[in-house]
């Protein structure tokens, strides 16, 4: 009865200094997401040669910020990716592509950050505050799937 009373006792004390440990610990809650589906995205808008936003389907919004400059991504280019997964993920390699003679010429390749969730007012400052760098080109790119 000694010995029940205690391992039941050291079961106590180790749950609360567990539960304290896990208190004491920061809790990360990163709202970005490492992907997006592909079948979830509506369009995509290249503010400058570091970031694209993505307007979902569902009319989320997200700004993916690559980490690193791509010099040759601005407004008035095109991109492709490619994918073995249905997601764009932070970890995919985006290909710039100019307009050449009715085709496309491939400028370089640049990596994706992660998605961070933003809203429609967010982008539309975003625009507003990189208008100075293109005041042309498209306001949107649809996704073909």
């Amino acid at each position: 009865m000694q010995i029940q009373k205690r391992s039941l006792a050291l079961a106590m004390v180790l749950s609360v200094w567990a539960a304290a440990g896990a208190a004491a610990e920061p809790q990360t809650t990163d709202p970005a997401k490492s992907c997006l589906s592909l079948w979830t995205i509506e369009n995509l808008v290249i503010l400058d040669n570091r970031n694209i936003a993505f307007r979902m389907k569902n009319g989320d919004y997200y700004l993916n910020q690559l980490p690193q400059n791509c010099p040759m991504l601005d407004r008035t280019r095109a991109i492709m990716y490619q994918t073995p997964l249905t997601s764009l993920c932070s970890l995919d390699i985006i290909t710039v592509l100019d307009n050449v003679a009715g085709g496309f010429q491939s400028l370089g390749s640049c990596g994706l950050g992660k998605f961070q969730p933003t809203n429609k007012e967010d982008i539309q400052r975003l625009k507003m505050d990189r208008h100075s760098l293109s005041t042309s080109g498209p306001d949107s790119i649809p996704v073909q799937h």
